[in-house]
């Protein structure tokens, strides 16, 4: 196939905006959706069959002479709300790690790959096969006309990652170290290893990328809901040339570092009240200098990071294990560990931990011990987290073991032998809301929960109250210790 030329940029996206509303299986002119090599890489298909390019293992952008990289990738609707989301991360090129650390960012092959990328999005829908699939937005995305603070944000991004390598490091590299640009697995599974220049420990192959959480932000507010204004967290710019972004937020909360909350109120200016439901929330919005739950900010909604609070009683004790959002039992079943809900949600999140210690409990009066960013150890979700989760995965699988008790009160309750907290240092599942249902073969009904809300179906056809998973309270203070 001789390649079209591509003369401007303008040119080529005239083209890119004609294929909108195509199905990809009209433009897949060499059958390569069928191919299970290829395994049908839409990008490719895209590549050759719309615009006219021959598909090849060049390093250099998929259009040369303008610096352009194509890039065909999902997007979903999620949440009662309908809410757009990116449905994967965006990967741009292989670490290398003998070559990579010895490049600045602008010198890198990761800068060339996403200086200029044609992103053309089309939505995932479970049961449509892909040849239905429908290009439906197209964006061309620059790294120069990106905000200062996102160039900063990246760039010391990339900073981390190589700083890893050369220190010998590379085998702990995490996608959830950074904040925009990631570090993402990449092969087969997480056994496949390469060499590293630093060390004789071999590490996970892995490809820069632009995480899941950063793509979901850029289809909410420049492709869908064009000029949404969001909140910065980051007012003055020029602390990011000094500072990286991590020291940035825990640099913000440690002048309140001992304070009781009387203490901040006169800090701050400004009364909250303590007989508001999230008052300690109000609290770190008023700390951060800002107007919104901070899970809101912009920053920190292309980062993930999720601010938890986290009470200490005077006992030393965290009262309540952190739950994270029900599963179905029909998705989890049908996960694999590489690619599971549960292990991307800790390779790609950060958690703020805001510690308050309980000084009198009837007053609601707390001192702010201190506030750190912490993400999960890839030692820890590869071997605890996947414990548990596979457990879970195999006892729902095999079948549910349900007991029904009747209490001399008179209530029945329903235990299971999912994974309690004794059973795991890290995680365990229980019940995410607090009506219970349950549904018996026998159509008999136990609990004053909604079935529809509260319920969840298993393979057998029972109905049981939706789980979730829940990380234990004991590790969340061995963590803030």
């Amino acid at each position: 196939m001789e390649n079209i030329t591509y003369e401007t940029i303008e040119q080529l996206m005239e083209k890119a905006y004609g294929a909108i509303g195509k199905k990809i299986g009209d433009l897949d002119k060499s059958n390569r959706i069928q191919n299970q090599k290829n395994k049908g890489n839409l990008g490719q298909i895209i590549e050759e069959g719309y615009f006219g390019y021959d598909v090849n293992n060049n390093q250099e952008a998929d259009f040369p002479n303008l610096g352009v990289e194509l890039k065909v990738t999902p997007y979903k609707w999620v949440n009662k709300n309908k809410k757009v989301s990116a449905k994967e991360r965006l990967v741009l090129t292989d670490i290398n790690y003998e070559k990579d650390y010895t490049m600045q960012f602008t010198e890198s092959h990761c800068y060339q790959k996403m200086k200029k990328i044609l992103m053309m999005f089309y939505e995932h829908e479970k049961d449509k096969y892909k040849y239905d699939y429908i290009i439906s937005q197209v964006f061309l995305y620059q790294f120069s006309q990106l905000s200062e603070e996102d160039q900063l944000i990246i760039l010391n991004d990339y900073e981390t990652i190589i700083n890893k390598i050369k220190s010998g490091n590379a085998h702990l590299i995490s996608e959830s170290d950074t904040f925009y640009l990631g570090a993402c697995p990449k092969g087969a599974n997480s056994e496949y290893k390469v060499p590293q220049p630093f060390n004789s420990i071999k590490a996970m192959k892995r490809a820069f990328c632009l995480k899941n959480s950063y793509m979901t932000q850029l289809l909410r507010n420049q492709i869908f809901n064009k000029n949404q204004n969001r909140e910065s967290f980051i007012k003055d710019i020029s602390i990011l040339q000094h500072n990286t972004f991590k020291d940035i937020i825990e640099n913000t909360f440690s002048h309140y570092e001992g304070l009781t909350l009387s203490q901040i109120d006169n800090s701050i200016g400004f009364n909250v009240n303590r007989n508001s439901k999230n008052y300690l929330r109000v609290y770190i919005s008023k700390m951060m200098n800002i107007s919104v739950d901070a899970n809101k900010l912009d920053e920190f909604e292309k980062a993930d990071i999720v601010v938890k609070t986290i009470r200490i009683n005077k006992k030393g004790i965290i009262r309540e294990s952190m739950s994270f959002p029900s599963f179905r039992t029909k998705e989890l079943i049908e996960e694999n560990w590489e690619t599971s809900t549960l292990r991307n949600l800790f390779l790609s999140k950060k958690f703020l931990f805001c510690i308050f210690d309980e000084i009198d409990d009837t007053s609601k009066q707390y001192k702010f011990r201190k506030a750190m960013l912490w993400n999960m150890p890839e030692n820890d979700l590869e071997n605890y987290v996947f414990d548990v989760w596979k457990k879970t995965q195999d006892i729902l699988t095999n079948g549910l073991h349900l007991e029904i008790k009747k209490q001399k009160t008179g209530k029945t309750i329903v235990t299971n032998n999912l994974p309690k907290k004794g059973d795991n240092l890290i995680l365990h599942v229980r019940p995410h809301t607090q009506k219970s249902v349950y549904k018996l073969l026998n159509n008999e009904i136990i609990g004053d929960g909604d079935i529809e809300r509260d319920g969840d179906l298993l393979p057998d056809g029972i109905i049981i109250t939706k789980q979730s998973f829940f990380m234990n309270n004991d590790y969340i203070l061995k963590i803030i210790s």
